[in-house]
């Protein structure tokens, strides 16, 4: 029988809106529907500069209502974590890869660990769930081609943490 030490776990959450997106998209439709009116209403070149600007909030109302389903995947093989984001199960775009020689922590958000990065400024990818009943994780890690540390927010299955585990022991706290 033929027995493989690689490792391979694939995980994915989808991302709950915020009340923040939701904010965004409200206003955006109210603007729409404001700037509507009030070109209806008016005449000459004010009427011109509001059809403008309702074209362009037009747009903006439709790009934030399509964009409405997002998946993140986290594909972790043999120590190389890849974070990809899915948008309307069709684009995939790759957020940010990493090598297990790069992570320095991985800590439940809230835990002592990872509060010693809340008020670091550093380049973040957010990449969690947004949802209260799953656990968040902050992953710092250190890209060595170009000099900087990072952080990755997201939330990762006990299944992923365990696999993580076998690679940076010492480095994965969990909460």
């Amino acid at each position: 029988m033929f027995e493989s030490n690689d490792t391979f776990v694939e995980d994915s959450v989808k991302v709950l809106e915020t009340p923040q997106e939701r904010a965004k998209k409200s206003g955006a439709a109210i603007c729409t529907v404001l700037l509507m009116l009030a070109t209806i209403s008016m005449t000459g070149v004010i009427k011109l500069i509001l059809s403008v600007l309702l074209i362009v909030f037009g747009i903006l109302t439709i790009i934030l209502f399509m964009n409405k389903n997002i998946e993140y995947e986290y594909d972790y093989t043999n120590g190389s974590l890849e974070v990809a984001k899915i948008i309307d199960n069709s684009k995939r775009k790759k957020v940010v890869s990493i090598e297990s020689a790069e992570i320095k922590l991985v800590a439940a958000i809230g835990t002592n660990e990872s509060l010693r990065f809340d008020h670091v400024n550093l380049k973040t990818y957010d990449c969690s769930a947004h949802n209260d009943e799953l656990k968040d994780y902050i992953l710092v890690a250190h890209n060595e081609a170009k000099g900087y540390d990072f952080k990755v927010l997201f939330t990762p299955s006990d299944k992923l943490l365990t696999a993580m585990e076998r690679y940076n022991k010492r480095d994965i706290y969990r909460g």
